[in-house]
């Protein structure tokens, strides 16, 4: 655990994002070279969840739309039913909370 993980606590989900539900569609907007993004990735992988990844930098067609879905750039980007979630920490809370309501 990091320093700041022990100063500030485990993160909260946004309330903006649906709770976690195992039916939700989950969107993960991407690239490789972003450690912030292989944040996420180790991560769903640690949980053995699967998520529809889209590499922005490898598919331009996926970079604009979620430029025209978002207005920004930024990855890595979680879309859960269509409702945009940003910052690697926010996504792996979210991730982390639905693993834990998904049947084994």
């Amino acid at each position: 655990m990091s320093f700041f993980s022990r100063l500030l606590g485990p993160r909260a989900v946004p309330s903006s994002v649906p709770a976690p539900d195992r039916d939700r569609a989950r969107v993960l907007y991407k690239f490789d070279a972003c450690p912030y993004c292989v944040r996420v990735m180790v991560k769903a992988k640690e949980l053995g969840l699967e998520l529809d990844m889209r590499d922005t930098r490898r598919d331009r067609a996926h970079h604009e739309e979620m430029v025209k879905r978002t207005g920004r750039t930024q990855v890595p980007l979680l879309f859960v039913d269509d409702q945009p979630l940003w910052e690697s920490a926010d996504i792996n809370a979210w991730l982390t909370a639905y693993a834990s309501r998904s049947p084994a």
